[in-house]
């Protein structure tokens, strides 16, 4: 299969377009799937979806080519019928209005905004927009939160929250449940081997085979970009990620999921991760509200892994009863890393091989039985695989739009460039840009031709951060005054921040966190610089960066 040259900007994508993509994706995928499919199908597929044989055919051609939801949307020609463009002072002001006339249990009527907006653009001088533009950007607000809004929480469940039925997983990966938890270990600085915190796990759990389908590591609270990482873990193969890290064990699981069931945290709902799941054909189911017994399935997974780290040194248990006088502090041991690696052996050589009580079987059998069938049932086959790894994990990344300037494209007060960008100087629109909050060194611009560029520092001068180092640095610069900040002032208080924290002869447990964090930082760079060229890009220069080769040894392991 090869990669198709242009795709749309996702974030640029009416409603009805992608409700009329997913339709036809309804439709015509079973079409696409059939060996021998006649012409009275294909008929009766263009009689359903009210449309020509011939655009069906074309459709199915598309779809063919690039299985994905994407392949399917209405094309394009020129400027989207309905699209008008405003200055980004009056895109603010529109939406201000929205927040705080429209979008209020007062209810106020669409002829209120209207008159608002036309009042503050005459205020400030800027020509104002027409009813029709204003009514465009209340349409692309979500239904349901404006329902809610402005009619209450009850009301808005009520009328939009899906009716939950039960969660049937018929064959591996066809319902997969995330979620989050702090483990029961304080961790300690690689370098210092003194006590940092206790770590953040992002689980993720094949309901089917009740194998783990991945996880993500971190010591950073949940968040967007753990989410995408643990999607990532568990779509991709894992037998690179196992060597890097000296993982003996089989750990099959792999593939695209058809289903995500989750709770209703804040990073479960994210632009980025909708419409990651939308572009790759995955749906989102969420838990109702004060349903928690909805995620049973995570949830006693999560109550397994943390019996077995409570074997570790440095462990915090569950109960306070069990942990009696014990100061965790003082026995802890562990680096993130190492925790990292003892949980991969303790879930590959361990609850992978356990016979499990719900299901009669060991995970590993399940998800085995699951792909080949027996006779009771019949397999599902070979899992949907990730085509481009890199453009996997960007995709779920969180996003901005941004014009494209003559400086560069400029994210969080920094500037950003790549010689793509000569071609794209002066473009009206603002674009898609992605971004890795452990490392703010590089962007990703989603280009018109359907690839993701790597755009770095304007000034290469400036050493790679985190986003939440650029917060605590705008946040010190504002404490001591510093009513207007540029990125001179942003670099230079980071590297004042840690010339104080590598400078401290006794070290605080916020000082070793920090540290850690820019250690963490500095690996978590996980797609390679590609090398662009506008006219014409070379896809094999979009290949995923190897792991961190540095193997860790005298980790203790789950037996």
């Amino acid at each position: 299969m090869t990669q198709p040259s242009s795709a749309p900007d996702l974030s640029g994508i009416g409603l009805e377009e992608w409700e009329k993509a997913r339709r036809r994706l309804e439709v015509l995928k079973p079409l696409a799937e059939t060996e021998r499919r006649s012409r009275g199908m294909a008929q009766a597929a263009a009689d359903e979806l009210g449309i020509s044989l011939t655009l069906v055919y074309r459709l199915l051609a598309r779809y063919e080519a690039d299985p994905r939801l994407t392949s399917l949307l209405p094309e394009r020609r020129g400027r989207r019928e309905g699209q008008l463009v405003l200055s980004a002072e009056v895109e603010e002001i529109v939406a201000a209005v929205i927040d705080q006339l429209f979008l209020t249990r007062q209810k106020q009527r669409i002829s209120d905004v209207v008159l608002e907006v036309r009042k503050r653009c005459r205020m400030l001088g800027f020509t104002p927009p027409s009813r029709k533009a204003i009514d465009l950007r209340l349409r692309m607000r979500p239904a349901a939160d404006v329902h809610r809004k402005r009619h209450g929480r009850k009301a808005a469940r009520d009328r939009y929250a899906p009716a939950v039925g039960s969660l049937e997983a018929p064959w591996p990966l066809s319902l997969v449940q995330i979620d989050h938890t702090l483990v029961d270990v304080i961790v300690v600085d690689s370098r210092t081997r003194e006590p940092i915190q206790r770590p953040w796990l992002t689980l993720a759990i094949d309901v089917h085979s009740r194998c783990v389908a991945g996880f993500h590591l971190s010591l950073d609270p949940p968040s967007a970009v753990s989410v995408a990482l643990c999607i990532t873990h568990a779509a991709l193969p894992k037998d690179a990620w196992m060597r890097v890290r000296d993982v003996e064990g089989d750990w099959p699981v792999s593939g695209i999921p058809e289903r995500l069931h989750l709770d209703n945290a804040k990073e479960f709902r994210s632009i980025a991760l909708k419409q990651g799941c939308h572009e790759h054909g995955i749906d989102i189911d969420y838990r109702p509200v004060r349903t928690p017994h909805y995620g049973g399935h995570i949830e006693r997974l999560i109550g397994t892994m943390m019996g077995k780290v409570h074997l570790l040194p440095g462990t915090t248990f569950s109960d306070v009863r069990v942990k009696g006088d014990l100061d965790p502090s003082k026995s802890a041991a562990m680096t993130l890393d190492e925790v990292e690696r003892w949980l991969a052996h303790a879930i590959t050589g361990v609850y992978h091989c356990d016979l499990h009580r719900g299901i009669g079987a060991t995970p590993l059998v399940a998800w085995q039985r699951g792909l080949e069938g027996n006779e009771e049932r019949p397999g599902r086959g070979n899992t949907r695989q990730v085509f481009d790894a890199r453009k996997f994990l960007i995709d779920f990344l969180p996003m901005e739009r941004r014009l494209i300037r003559r400086q560069g494209v400029f994210l969080h007060s920094i500037a950003y460039w790549s010689d793509v960008l000569r071609t794209l100087i002066g473009e009206r629109e603002k674009m898609v840009v992605r971004y890795d909050p452990r490392d703010l060194s590089r962007i990703y611009l989603w280009a018109p031709d359907g690839r993701y560029y790597d755009l770095n520092y304007a000034d290469l001068r400036r050493p790679p951060v985190s986003l939440w180092e650029h917060r605590l640095a705008l946040k010190r610069l504002r404490e001591d005054g510093r009513a207007q900040v540029d990125e001179d002032a942003i670099f230079a208080a980071i590297d004042r921040m840690r010339s104080i924290a590598e400078r401290a002869v006794i070290e605080t447990k916020t000082i070793r966190r920090q540290r850690e964090r820019r250690l963490q930082a500095a690996k978590a760079n996980a797609v390679k610089p590609a090398v662009a060229k506008p006219d014409r890009p070379d896809p094999r220069a979009f290949e995923p960066l190897p792991e961190n080769e540095r193997l860790f040894t005298n980790v203790e392991e789950w037996l």
